[in-house]
């Protein structure tokens, strides 16, 4: 029986993969992958309507830890130059990166995978937490957050077999409930940090029975009890969406086993180094990337955010490398990235790069596969950040999410009006540091936007503005977070309004993800 599904499934794959195919009149993806140092604003001007490159069509952006990542397909035909040279033997040179606004710029073309199983499949969404209290990311959480990466990704791979779909780190933790011994009529919510050092991650699953879900729920609890990591699910029960996690494990403010190592394990990292890899969307990519790191005691992951775009897989790492600073690091990396003979691929890139800063692997580290998923992927690679702790510790979460017909201004729409009616809501905000709008304070730390149909955008975000902004809301009443978010909503939708911009809808603003817009994504 379980072979008769696999075969019904493989012929539907293929009847899709054929569908995409003929109803698109190129195979290949272009895009771009932008490295920036962390900043308001950077999103805002790439997208707008000013901007001289094309419309993204499907984005992905987060930042942490100081540094950021732009992710986009585009609408329009590839540019000139970004495709990349055939070689004969299937060689592909790395690409070398164009400076901009702070940070490195890659332009590149790839060939998508249409049999890629999106979110309208059944997933595992879950949650675990590994230090919520930390306000610095040390030595220790890079190692625990890519064993745990490794961790997850295997799972889905060997496992149940499947993809992994998304992957996100720092993210937000549930909302905190509080009652008075018990009693349900003294419940109280409040959010949690705008972001902690917690991977959140889906994984689709081809076996959509109970047994396979509790299959995966038990090797991360057990997981999670070992290293003394919080664990949620996703609730799935009926009326609850996504954004409403079930605790499954508390670990009572344990410490990992690696944080009671030596001393050096305890100290503040120094540098990140932002990767990204890029190819067709297929089972294990995620996987042997990082089990290769794992070769390396020195290098961490100390962020992470992965989804496909376009049929294309994403993966960004942050890593961080210990003992070699930033400026030293870039160098070595920039000549590498010059010289011709560099290869793309992801082991051969990051292997050469790891010999040229002294770092040996590990002789009893995990060997790598023969089958690599990502033989065929595209690395792209620096410039190096000196890190920089999280700059508003004292913030809160705002998400947004809207709908939108395809059109040439992509984002730049809902965007720029999302920015105008921070500035109309919040126009004075004080921080330690200075006193301005809402729209020049509010951080986007993670927003993903998908095209869902032939002519539908949706997209999703969640933005970062001081705690202070509630102040301008504290009258009596409605908590001041709801009256924020629903005085964002109103001079948002006035503003697309204003705008002239057709296609836009379905705009809502909540200091909770579940009680967003129905069409969201992760």
């Amino acid at each position: 029986m379980r072979s008769r599904r696999i075969s019904v499934r493989n012929v539907a794959d293929l009847a899709r993969a054929g569908f995409e195919i003929a109803r698109q009149p190129v195979t290949k993806v272009d895009f771009e992958v932008h490295h920036a140092a962390a900043r308001h604003g950077y999103l805002r001007e790439l997208v707008s309507a000013d901007s001289d490159s094309a419309a993204f069509l499907e984005t992905l952006c987060t930042a942490t830890n100081g540094a950021g990542v732009v992710i986009g397909t585009h609408t329009r035909k590839p540019l000139d130059g970004t495709e990349p040279v055939e070689h004969v033997d299937g060689r592909q040179p790395a690409e070398r990166p164009q400076q901009n606004a702070g940070g490195w710029v890659f332009r590149q073309t790839t060939s998508p995978n249409p049999t890629f199983i999106y979110e309208s499949a059944q997933t595992f969404e879950g949650l675990i937490a590994i230090d919520p209290a930390a306000h610095e990311v040390c030595e220790w959480h890079g190692v625990a957050i890519r064993d745990l990466v490794r961790e997850i990704s295997q799972a889905a791979s060997a496992l149940v077999d499947a993809p992994l779909l998304s992957l996100q780190c720092p993210a937000q933790l549930p909302t905190i409930v509080k009652t008075r011994n018990h009693d349900l009529r003294t419940r109280k919510e409040a959010a949690a940090p705008c972001a902690s050092l917690a991977v959140r991650f889906a994984i689709a699953l081809r076996d959509m029975s109970a047994a396979a879900r509790f299959e995966l729920a038990d090797r991360f609890r057990e997981l999670c009890e070992k290293h003394g990591y919080s664990f949620w699910l996703a609730d799935t029960r009926p009326g609850h969406r996504q954004g409403n996690w079930f605790e499954v494990y508390h670990a009572d403010g344990e410490f990992s086993p690696l944080y009671k190592g030596d001393l050096r394990s305890r100290q503040r990292i120094a540098t990140v180094l932002p990767v990204t890899f890029v190819g067709p969307a297929r089972i294990g990519s995620t996987h042997a990337v990082v089990s290769f790191l794992q070769r390396y005691p020195q290098v961490g992951v100390v962020g992470c955010a992965a989804t496909t775009l376009s049929d294309v897989a994403f993966v960004h790492l942050q890593l961080a490398i210990h003992g070699v600073a930033a400026d030293r690091l870039s160098r070595i990396l920039g000549k590498l990235l010059g010289e011709s003979s560099t290869p793309a691929r992801p082991h051969r890139l990051l292997r050469e790069l790891f010999k040229r800063l002294g770092l040996p692997p590990d002789p009893d580290g995990p060997g790598s596969s023969e089958q690599d998923p990502t033989g065929d992927y595209q690395t792209f690679a620096g410039p190096a950040f000196a890190y920089r702790p999280y700059q508003m510790p004292d913030s809160m979460a705002v998400w947004v999410s809207w709908e939108i017909a395809r059109q040439h201004q992509g984002l730049a729409a809902p965007l720029d009006c999302l920015y105008r009616a921070l500035a109309q809501v919040a126009p004075r905000v004080t921080t330690p540091d200075t006193t301005a709008s809402a729209g020049e304070l509010a951080t986007v730390e993670y927003l993903i936007c998908r095209a869902t149909e032939q002519s539908v955008i949706r997209g999703k975000a969640k933005l970062a503005v001081p705690r202070s902004v509630l102040r301008g809301f504290s009258s009596s009443g409605e908590p001041p977070a709801a009256k924020l978010c629903a005085a964002l909503e109103e001079a948002w939708k006035a503003h697309v309004d204003r705008s002239g911009v057709d296609g836009v809808s379905e705009l809502t603003v909540a200091w909770r993800e579940s009680w967003l817009g129905h069409w969201t994504y992760s």
